[in-house]
């Protein structure tokens, strides 16, 4: 049984845990990086749940946004070099860096909130094929 977190931060399918939630899996190439499957290729969960499923994953990404922002400030502080202007350029910088795997980590979360695992799932699909 592969581990839901895991599987989350390698964003899979949640059903299965197996089969890919985009089609482009490199985070930092932009061709097809919105681009998703419409079906688990593993299990044949539909990706495609209804209009405007994702938009729920705004909130997990806003979430994981304040996260980032508070994990720079509080390196700033431990190490005691906290200015407003050093922190707003880390801050950028670390929002840009991260934000491409924050979209899709956040679409990842928010299917696997909804989609329960089943350890057949992919057993399941091949019997219907």
């Amino acid at each position: 049984m592969p581990n839901a977190i895991v599987s989350i931060l390698q964003l899979k399918c949640p059903k299965c845990r197996q089969g890919d939630l985009f089609c482009n899996k490199k985070t930092y190439q932009y061709k097809g990086f919105f681009d998703m499957p419409k079906h688990c290729d593993k299990c044949g969960q539909d990706f495609e749940i209804e209009t405007g499923f994702y938009y729920g994953a705004m909130y997990v990404s806003y979430a994981l946004t304040i996260a980032i922002i508070v994990a720079v400030f509080t390196a700033m502080y431990v190490f005691n070099i906290f200015t407003i202007e050093l922190f707003l350029i880390l801050d950028l910088l670390a929002l840009l860096a991260t934000l491409p795997y924050v979209f899709k980590v956040s679409r990842s979360i928010w299917i696997a909130l909804m989609i329960k695992y089943d350890p057949k799932a992919i057993e399941k699909h091949e019997h219907k094929a």
